[in-house]
C-alpha cells in the first residue's frame, strides 16, 4: 500500500491572485480614506483661507486696538442655563453700555451653534440665554462692542473653550 501525498506548489497564476488581492485591499482602504477626507469637510475652522489671509494686517490693527483697551472679561455658566460675561476695564471698573452680541459652536460637529443675545443686567454683566445646550465641550465666540463718535467702535473680541456640566 502506498499513500500518494498530495503535493502542494505555488504555481504562478497563485502569485498573480496573490498579488492582486494584496494591491486590491489596498486600493480599496486607500479609496475608504480618500472619500472620507474629501466628504467631512475642509478641516479648517474659517472658509475662505485666502480671503482671511489677505486681510491679515487689518486683523494685526484690529488686536493691537483691542490691546489698547486693556478690558478683561471672565464668563461664568450659571443654574438655569444662563451665560453670565462681566467686563472690566484695567483698573477693575466694569465696562457699561456695550452691545455684547455672540454665539456657541461644538469644537467638533457642524449644526449645533447657537446664537446668544446678551443683555445688560448691571454696570458691565450681561447675559444670555443658553437654551437646552447639551452637557459637554462648546466654543464661545463673542464681541463686545462700545461706539465712539468719530472713531472705529471699540471692540473686544473673545474666543474660548466653555464647559458645560450635565447640572447646568
Amino acid at each position: 500500500m502506498s499513500v500518494t501525498a498530495m503535493e502542494t506548489r505555488l504555481s504562478g497564476k497563485h502569485i498573480i491572485l496573490i498579488l492582486l488581492g494584496f494591491f486590491g485591499i489596498v486600493a480599496a482602504v486607500n479609496s475608504y480614506f480618500i472619500y472620507m477626507a474629501i466628504s467631512t469637510g475642509p478641516g479648517e475652522e474659517r472658509g475662505a483661507s485666502y480671503e482671511a489671509g489677505l486681510r491679515y494686517n487689518a486683523t494685526l490693527a484690529e488686536e493691537r486696538t483691542q490691546a489698547a483697551l486693556r478690558w478683561h472679561h471672565q464668563s461664568q455658566v450659571l443654574e438655569g442655563s444662563r451665560l453670565r460675561i462681566q467686563i472690566t476695564d484695567a483698573d477693575g471698573g466694569p465696562v457699561a453700555g456695550l452691545a455684547v452680541t455672540g454665539h456657541v459652536a461644538r469644537p467638533a460637529a457642524n449644526g449645533a451653534d447657537r446664537a446668544l443675545a446678551f443683555k445688560e443686567v448691571d454696570a458691565g454683566i450681561y447675559e444670555s440665554d443658553l437654551g437646552l445646550a447639551d452637557p459637554g465641550s462648546w466654543i464661545l465666540a463673542f464681541a463686545a462692542e462700545r461706539v465712539r463718535p468719530g472713531l472705529e467702535p471699540a471692540t473686544y473680541r473673545v474666543k474660548e473653550r466653555l464647559w458645560l456640566s450635565p447640572a447646568h
